[in-house]
């Protein structure tokens, strides 16, 4: 039922208009009544109305003045003006600040039924429009989460660094308040889950169970002091991890968030879950081109724990060094060896690194964990499986190895494994790599994304991924890029509220003229063609 305010500094006309129509066969009521505009202001403020019937001449407050305020403050109400013949030119002034359109009095029963129903169908058409932008904005606010966690894993990975720059854009437009904060202390935290031997026999009970965790975990930080200082997100090669990330301003609100933070995580698990956790307190970093390494700082932290089902918080022991990754030169040259598949001289090249490492227990597993990341990183780029990489990084494993012969003959064994799936996915005529890559575009679209980023990305030679790719997805990359960011776009014109430049933005696409001229050559019709199409088929539906 829509709402109808009358406004008339004469009784008998509000009566007759009450009186003129059947309001409510027409789905509205003469919800209020007013003598002039301020009065009609003060029931607007306590009252819900969306059609506004007023004349203009009236004391106080004349209908003008009136429209003027409705129109700065109820854009959305509907409003009808009344008038005499001789007083044309207040209507189009009326008109001009606002009104839908007009009565001569003395007003004529059919016209205002008429002009009624006008009014229903404009509602209406408002309020489906409405519809579809807050189911819009919902949908948005549902996919935030996941697509900053996308953001998150980029910046950790291996190729963080290099992509910061263009990422810059994205932690913007996606409101990530943590991220953006400029020389905030950055780290990180891991919480594994520790579950006593034999609590859960069921592998789908398992999988339950960590689902529990990871919703647990995010709740945690649902509360007024951990809001917009820290973010939780699942990395998919730690299954049994949630991970923390806090920016901080000073170094005491970073101490006491970390310490609240670790209590709450310990008293819920155990509260909720019945299990035991280990947290591991990352070293602090200043600025994002750091970010990577307080990850692995968190990471390594987390591999000193001990064994079992204990609870444990396990701090960094504040060695500047001990998160560093591998040297560029040598991670280079171990991929290489990788996509080779040379194993004698990829252990050669681990045995001379290990050397300078450091002879101690702690320098071997430090060695050993950022050998077994690098490992980790080619799996994932090369779309192999192998659901237990977490296992490799596990403290137990790493306990077994206390000289250096011992780490580079396990370590021999993990690359052994990468390698013959390198070579699987190759004889399978690079099947995997492809889609590796057509997942990446697919994920990162709206990013920059160039052919020779993703080949020094997947270590692969540029014209061989652009041959290898046109022959698994049956186009070229670019066209590839191209379609999914165009077919990204009409979904984001079903919101009436979008401009062309900002879908364009949105998507990846330099600028709106591209993406239109792009958008007819995939869909025939110009983007404002194919949202007026959309928005009649969403009409019929009701």
């Amino acid at each position: 039922m829509y709402n109808v305010l009358i406004v008339d500094d004469e009784q008998e006309i509000r009566t007759g208009l009450r009186l003129k129509m059947d309001w409510a066969s027409l789905g509205f009521e003469v919800a209020g009544e007013a003598n002039h505009g301020q009065e009609a202001l003060d029931l607007l403020e306590t009252g819900s109305f969306h059609v506004l019937i007023t004349d203009i001449k009236m004391p106080i407050m004349g209908g003008l003045e009136l429209l003027k305020r409705v129109a700065a403050q109820y854009p959305l109400l509907k409003v009808i003006v009344l008038s005499g013949h001789d007083d044309f030119h207040y209507v189009k002034a009326a008109v001009q600040c606002g009104a839908k359109d007009y009565l001569l009095k003395p007003v004529v029963g059919s016209e205002l039924k008429e002009l009624i129903k006008k009014l229903r169908a404009e509602l209406e058409a408002d309020s489906r429009q409405q519809s579809q932008h807050s189911e819009a904005q919902w949908k948005l606010q549902q996919a935030l989460p996941v697509v900053r966690e996308q953001l998150m894993l980029a910046l950790i990975s291996d190729e963080g660094e290099d992509y910061l720059l263009p990422l810059r854009s994205d932690i913007a437009s996606l409101k990530f308040t943590q991220l953006a904060k400029e020389g905030a202390l950055l780290r990180f935290l891991c919480v594994e889950m520790r579950l006593p031997a034999g609590r859960l026999d069921d592998s789908g009970k398992t999988g339950l169970f960590r689902l529990a965790f990871q919703m647990l975990c995010r709740e945690l930080i649902q509360q007024d002091q951990f809001e917009e200082i820290v973010f939780a997100f699942h990395h998919p090669s730690y299954i049994h991890m949630m991970h923390y990330f806090i920016a901080a301003d000073t170094q005491e609100q970073l101490e006491r968030v970390t310490g609240l933070l670790i209590r709450q995580v310990h008293e819920q698990l155990r509260i909720q879950l019945r299990i035991e956790s280990v947290v591991a307190v990352g070293e602090p970093v200043v600025g994002l081109p750091h970010i990577r390494r307080a990850f692995l700082s968190a990471l390594l932290t987390w591999s000193k724990s001990q064994s079992g089902a204990v609870t444990q918080t396990i701090l960094a022991d504040g060695e500047g060094n001990a998160s560093e990754p591998l040297q560029p030169e040598l991670e280079k040259r171990l991929l290489i060896l990788l996509e080779d598949a040379d194993l004698e001289r990829f252990a050669d090249t681990l045995e001379g690194a290990i050397q300078t490492s450091g002879g101690s227990l702690q320098d071997i597993h430090t060695f050993m964990l950022r050998v077994v990341i690098l490992l980790e990183q080619a799996v994932r780029k090369n779309g192999i499986t192998a659901e237990q990489t977490q296992d490799w990084l596990f403290p137990v494993t790493q306990w077994q190895f206390t000289t250096r012969e011992a780490a580079i003959a396990y370590l021999k064994g993990l690359a052994s494994f990468v390698m013959d799936g390198i070579r699987r996915s190759r004889v399978s005529g690079g099947t995997a790599v492809a889609e590796a890559v057509r997942q990446h575009i697919d994920q990162y679209y709206m990013n920059e994304i160039s052919l020779s980023l993703l080949a020094d990305r997947f270590h692969i030679n540029t014209t061989y991924l652009s041959e290898l790719f046109k022959r698994q997805a049956g186009v070229t990359f670019s066209e590839y890029l191209v379609q999914v960011r165009i077919r990204k776009a009409a979904e984001l014109l079903a919101d009436p509220n979008l401009r062309l430049a900002d879908i364009a933005e949105l998507v990846g696409i330099a600028n709106a003229s591209y993406l239109s001229s792009s958008f007819k050559k995939l869909y025939g019709v110009s983007p404002n063609e194919y949202r007026i199409q959309r928005l009649k088929e969403t009409n019929r539906l009701y």
